[in-house]
Formats: structure tokens, C-alpha cells, sequence
């Protein structure tokens, strides 16, 4: 009778046991997925800690060198520090296991850009852009086609990625400066004010439209608009980058508003 009330007590420790190793093997277990090494990647990006991610990223790869979404964060990663020829080569890496990956021949074209490689850049925007109309790629090749003055072809491109992505302040932009290149200066307000819709208040996008306001020769509200830019920039207590250069330029078309 003794022997036999010790088995259960004997299994209820080996339970025990079990349940204390449990949370340990299973933590080891986690420690050799290249997915789990990813996600702490993944969270560190996120927290602008891009010097922790890439520790993470690389123990991914070590673990599964074809893991194509840790070689293209950690192309990504090398970008966000300028490294672009570590860049190219973790994202060359990435399209080449997964050629269908659009987003990694989007960030392939940009550090090849970056890197002065231009038309090997548009060669791969325009492969991301075909695979799935990626909106970034079009929004991209946009810009590249506003830049060889064609802005019809220009504006195909912007309207195709807001077709994709609708909330862009950045392709609102664009197309308001295509629009405004055109001489379709009340589209062009349109799509700068539609842009302050999504983000209101943004210095550059309000100062884009003032330019658009001399040009319809509305200059009241022109001026109204750049003085009201000039005070937010002086109230900034951090400056950000392109302060200076906007607060020049907002000064320098208030001094041809009043010397007209």
C-alpha cells in the first residue's frame, strides 16, 4: 500500500519537473527560429534602435541564410546607417531567393540610388512596379520621370500609387509640384490641400501651396500663409533638418511679394 501511494506522488514531482524545464526548452527552441531572431529585429527597427536589430538580423541568417525577410531589414538597416554597398549587397541577396519580393527590389533601386547607380536603380523600381504595381516603386519612378522633365508620364506613375496608397502625404506632394510644373495651378492646390488634410500643418506642403498662391497671383494669402511658416519655424524649440533652408526660402519669396 506504501509502494503504491508513492507513484502518484513520484509522477506529480516528474510533472513538476517537466513544467519547470518546459518554459526553458521551449525558450532554446525559440532562440534557433530565424522567424523569432526576425521579430526582435523587427521590434528594435521600430524603436529606432537599428545598431540592436542588426545583431538579430544576423543571427537569423546564421540560422537560415535564404530568410529573405531578414535580408531585406537588414538591407535596410545598413541604409538607415548609409551603408549603402552593405545595403545592395544584403538586398541582391533577398531578390535573388525570392525574385517575387517587391518591396526588396523597391529598397534594391533606393541603395542603388543612393549609391549613384541610377539606372540600375530604375531597372529595379520598374521590376518591384511590375510585379504588384508596388506603390512605393511607382511613387519612385514618379519622381525619376518629374526629374527627365516628363510630367505627364510623371503623373501616370503618382496616380497609380495613390490608387495603391490613398493616405501618402508624400504623393499628394508630388503630384501637386508635377500638377504645378503643368501650370495646373488650381489642381495643384487641390492635391497640396488634400495633403494638409492627411497631415496638417506641414511646413514644407504649406509652403509648396503659398508658391502655388503667387503664381494664381493670390499674394494676400500667399503671404499670409509664408508669414504663419516663419512664425512656427522660430517657435520650433528643436530645429529639424531643412529648417534653415526652408526659413530662407519662405523669406526670399516675402521679399519678391512685397517688392512686386
Amino acid at each position: 500500500m506504501k509502494m503504491k501511494a508513492c507513484i502518484p506522488l513520484l509522477l506529480a514531482v516528474g510533472l513538476a519537473a517537466a513544467c519547470a524545464s518546459s518554459p526553458k526548452a521551449q525558450m532554446a527552441k525559440r532562440e534557433k527560429d530565424p522567424q523569432y531572431q526576425y521579430e526582435k529585429a523587427v521590434v528594435c527597427m521600430n524603436a529606432g534602435l537599428t545598431d540592436y536589430a542588426i545583431p538579430y538580423l544576423n543571427q537569423a541568417l546564421a540560422l537560415d541564410p535564404k530568410h529573405q525577410l531578414s535580408l531585406n531589414l537588414l538591407g535596410l538597416a545598413h541604409m538607415i546607417k548609409g551603408d549603402f554597398p552593405a545595403a545592395i549587397t544584403a538586398l541582391e541577396k533577398c531578390v535573388a531567393i525570392a525574385p517575387a519580393f517587391s518591396d526588396a527590389h523597391n529598397n534594391l533601386a533606393t541603395a542603388l540610388q543612393e549609391n549613384g547607380l541610377a539606372e540600375r536603380a530604375e531597372a529595379e523600381y520598374r521590376k518591384a512596379f511590375a510585379l504588384d504595381e508596388n506603390y512605393n516603386a511607382s511613387f519612385n519612378l514618379a519622381k525619376i520621370e518629374f526629374q527627365k522633365n516628363k510630367p505627364e508620364a510623371a503623373l501616370e506613375f503618382i496616380a497609380k500609387s495613390l490608387r495603391k496608397n490613398p493616405k501618402s502625404l508624400l504623393a499628394y506632394n508630388l503630384q501637386g509640384l508635377i500638377l504645378e510644373s503643368l501650370n495646373r495651378l488650381d489642381e495643384a492646390v487641390a492635391s497640396y490641400e488634400t495633403a494638409l488634410k492627411l497631415v496638417p500643418r506641414e511646413l514644407n506642403v504649406e509652403f509648396n501651396l503659398a508658391i502655388v498662391y503667387t503664381k494664381k497671383e493670390d499674394f494676400a494669402k500667399a503671404r499670409d500663409m509664408l508669414l504663419s511658416i516663419q512664425k512656427r519655424l522660430g517657435e520650433r524649440k528643436t530645429p529639424q533638418a531643412g529648417d534653415a533652408e526652408l526659413r530662407q526660402r519662405v523669406e526670399e519669396t516675402l521679399k519678391r511679394i512685397e517688392g512686386r
